[in-house]
């Protein structure tokens, strides 16, 4: 057993603002996993923390999912809740803040539909909406908001294909999801009861409807499903629904777009894909490590454990560093270098790993690799028309603005 070491820097894991400046969050926390896999920080508001840095030690505690829960707060800001006074506990909960049999009922209802073979199956709508956002770059000349104007709307058109609802619902759902991703950046208005209370009318609605008519759809699925014999009721299907609407938006919209901003910024491998288009799949693994769109979570251990030579004690909390985890130089050589011919791309954690490995992880992969796979025969030149802004969110973060000038053959 080692000694642990301490950082007091600790906004740079817990603060909003910190994961926004990419380049200045990396060189803040490479030297920190380089002296150790998990580190101590000391002024959280949420003591005692672990930052858990390294590629091998996250996947431990991910494959202990008994020993680390999500329970009692699955996020930095959440414990912060949990701790506060007068706190009362959400009448809903998400997968992310379940654990054990009721994760897995919940999990179960909608897993079949992101499958593999299920995906596989939705290649065609996939490719579709890839189209359209594609349509809509040659819509807009030759210059655009990339992040704002295409990847933004491209993985929440497809979301909505899976739900079965009508495309005169976008904007409607583009507003709310995006309230929801907003909220954590400290520049907002934040998240307004008035908002989560449309979102939660809206999925009733839907649900209320899919229950009367089902479809061959997943908001059908969701409306109808049981969990021991019991329907699942309004609150649990809400929890199903915003899960998949957001996390299955912001994550991806974060990668595509961050996958155009590391093209820009190398371009010799945008020419890689030109020459080669079979890398297609590979790039897109590699844009996912390299973005990491999910920052982190959180777990409580629930008995004493030894992780990276240092003594987790019962209660602890260990943050998990999905950014630091995806740049260790003990898994990725020179895993600072963008290399869509990356040849162990696809062991990014970026999706987590075990039981609470990403829902929605094979359609991700999906989308971001049909995109550029469409986009890139069709592109003769981009640019950067402007500074690459990110989201400021400790959870979800990627690229926000990203004025761009390009033209298309």
């Amino acid at each position: 057993m080692s000694s642990a070491v301490v950082t007091t820097d600790t906004e740079v894991f817990t603060s909003s603002a910190a994961y926004a400046d990419v380049e200045g969050w990396h060189e803040t926390v490479t030297p920190l996993r380089r002296a150790a896999p998990v580190v101590r920080l000391e002024g959280t508001g949420i003591e005692p923390v672990w930052a858990v840095l390294r590629h091998a030690e996250v996947l431990e505690v991910e494959r202990l999912n008994e020993l680390f829960t999500n329970a009692p707060a699955s996020s930095v800001s959440q414990a912060r809740g949990v701790l506060s006074p007068g706190y009362q506990q959400p009448p809903m909960k998400t997968l992310v803040e379940m654990d054990g049999e009721e994760h897995q009922a919940h999990r179960l209802i909608v897993n079949q539909w992101f499958l593999p073979g299920s995906i596989r199956r939705l290649d065609a709508s996939i490719t579709a909406r890839a189209e359209e956002a594609i349509a809509d770059m040659r819509r807009l000349g030759s210059s655009c908001d990339f992040a704002q104007d295409i990847a933004l709307r491209y993985p929440l058109r497809v979301i909505m294909s899976l739900f079965g609802v009508p495309d005169d619902d976008y904007d409607t759902m583009l507003r709310l999801t995006q309230a929801l991703m907003e909220a954590h950046d400290p520049d907002s208005a934040g998240l307004g009861p008035e908002t989560m209370i449309e979102f939660y009318e809206y999925f009733r609605v839907l649900a209320e409807n899919r229950r009367a008519e089902p479809r061959d759809d997943l908001a059908s699925l969701i409306a109808n499903a049981e969990i021991n014999g019991e329907p699942v009721g309004d609150l649990g299907a809400f929890g199903l629904y915003l899960i998949v609407a957001t996390a299955g938006h912001d994550t991806t919209s974060g990668a595509v777009a961050g996958g155009m901003d590391a093209l820009i910024n190398h371009p010799e491998q945008l020419e890689a894909l030109r020459s080669d288009p079979d890398l297609i799949a590979n790039a897109a693994e590699e844009i996912i490590r390299w973005v990491s769109p999910v920052k982190h979570f959180l777990r409580t251990a629930q008995t004493d454990y030894e992780l990276g030579g240092v003594p987790v004690s019962e209660g602890d909390r260990v943050l998990l560093s999905y950014p630091s985890a995806n740049r260790d130089e003990l898994m990725f050589d020179d895993p600072m270098t963008f290399d869509v011919a990356r040849p162990n791309a696809d062991r990014h954690i970026a999706f987590g790993f075990g039981r609470h490995h990403c829902l929605g992880a094979h359609l991700a992969r999906l989308e971001v690799a049909k995109f550029f796979e469409l986009l890139i025969p069709q592109l003769e030149s981009v640019d950067a028309a402007g500074p690459c802004r990110n989201l400021k969110s400790s959870m979800v973060s990627g690229p926000i603005s990203l004025p761009i000038t390009y033209q298309m053959r």
